[in-house]
This record gives structure tokens, C-alpha cells and sequence, in this order.
């Protein structure tokens, strides 16, 4: 069995991506802490290593059909379509619709079951930091990294960005990915692991399932985004930017 203990929680991701499975099952944090290495991330978790590896070691040499390579194969421009008409479209369609879900909960159950109030509140304050996380990578960060590849190659003029150098809005968006990652712990952690109480009606169940998978989908869209879209657009930019200087 190959060691995994030295490499990262992102590289093991991206090499196997059916592994995220195995992540989301032990909450290891293969997103916004991709950059640990395998081993500490499972110490964090409280998970033991041993069982992990043999749990992902079931993945070797195994694929998954996917849209594209996005590692190796993709464009820049294709990930970002991509993410766009999936992740982002997902987003704003679980907010609006778990939303009032949200509240009726809440309101029916909340009595109770008082974690669920404090559920709600995060619930909003996530929805609350999305939304222009969203409208920001759409409307500055994306737009930037296709005039990039575009000018590569050969294809259109560079403008002159607001902000410098792609790597502060990459910053930016990465802070509040870690934001984002750290709400959905604590929502996690009120709902004690979206267990359902006895006897849960119909709408409470609905709500703890949407809002796991809520969790996951949300994980995979940040992942796709800090370990492959983030980094290659700073590799391209450098390597513009060094060619410009020749």
C-alpha cells in the first residue's frame, strides 16, 4: 500500500478523487485544510490513521466518471463554467429553497429542540456571507482568469486589473472560504452531526438531509476551487508576467 501519511489531504483529492468520500465520512478537511499533511489531518479529526488508510487504500486505481480532467486536462475557462453552472447554481437554489425550510423548522420544532435556533442563526449567516462571495467571484475573479487564458492564448488583450496581482482576490475568496468551512462545522456541531431526534416529522428530516448535503456540495465547489482554479491562475499569471519582463 502506497504511504500516505507524508502527502497532503489535497493531493491525495486530487490524485484519487472518490477519496473525498472517505473524507466527508471521518470530517477530515480536504478543502480549505487541504494543505495538511494526511496525517496531521487525521489527528485533528480524532480518527485513526490506520483505519483511514485502509478505508481509502479500497480507492486505488479506481476512476470516477466526471465531466473533465480538471487537474490535468481542463482549461481554466472550463472549470469555471463548470463551477458556475454547478456549484454556484446549486447554492443559490438551496439557499433560497432551504431558507424557509430553515424558519418553519424552527418555528415548529425550536421549542424542543432549542439547538435548532442556533442552528437557523448560522444557517443565515452563512447564507449572508454566499451570496456576495458568490456575486464577487462571478463578476471580478472569474472574468480575470478567462482574459488570462485567453490572452495565453493568443486570443484577446490584457486589461489592466483593479487589484494588482490575482493573488488578492484569490486571498480574499480563500478567507472566506475558510469562514465558510468553519460555519459549517459549528452547524455541524448544534445539530450534533444532523442526528434526528425520535420520531422527526417529514419537514425536519427534509431539512437535516438538504442540509448535509448542503455541507458536501459545498465542500467539493471549494475544494475545485483552492486546490486546482486558485492555483493555476497564479502559475498562468506568473508565467505572463515573467514573459512580459523578457
Amino acid at each position: 500500500m502506497e504511504n500516505l501519511t507524508t502527502k497532503t489531504v489535497r493531493e491525495i483529492a486530487l490524485e484519487m478523487p472518490l477519496t473525498t468520500k472517505v473524507f466527508e465520512t471521518y470530517k477530515i478537511d480536504y478543502c480549505c485544510g487541504g494543505h495538511r499533511s494526511f496525517a496531521d489531518a487525521c489527528t485533528l479529526a480524532g480518527v485513526d490513521t490506520d483505519q483511514v488508510m485502509r478505508e481509502i487504500s479500497a480507492y486505488f486505481g479506481k476512476t470516477e466518471a466526471t465531466p473533465l480532467d480538471w487537474v490535468n486536462r481542463a482549461s481554466l475557462t472550463e472549470l469555471i463554467e463548470y463551477i458556475e453552472g454547478t456549484h454556484h447554481v446549486y447554492t443559490r437554489d438551496e439557499i433560497k429553497n432551504l431558507s424557509p425550510l430553515m424558519v418553519k423548522v424552527a418555528g415548529k420544532h425550536g421549542p424542543h429542540n432549542p439547538q435548532l435556533f442556533a442552528l437557523e442563526q448560522l444557517f443565515c449567516e452563512l447564507c449572508g456571507d454566499l451570496a456576495p462571495h458568490l456575486h464577487k467571484e462571478e463578476q471580478v475573479l472569474f472574468p480575470y482568469i478567462r482574459d488570462l487564458e485567453d490572452f495565453k492564448s493568443g486570443k484577446g488583450a490584457l486589461s489592466a486589473s483593479c487589484f494588482g496581482t490575482v493573488r488578492n482576490p484569490v486571498g480574499m475568496m480563500m478567507r472566506e472560504h475558510d469562514t465558510a468551512g468553519d460555519l459549517l462545522r459549528k452547524m455541524r456541531a448544534v445539530s450534533n452531526d444532523y442526528q434526528l431526534p425520535e420520531n422527526a416529522c417529514p419537514s425536519f428530516t427534509a431539512l437535516f438531509t438538504r442540509l448535509e448535503a448542503f455541507e458536501k456540495d459545498l465542500h467539493q465547489h471549494i475544494h475545485l476551487e483552492n486546490n486546482v482554479l486558485f492555483p493555476k491562475a497564479i502559475a498562468l499569471e506568473n508565467e505572463i508576467f515573467e514573459l512580459a519582463e523578457k
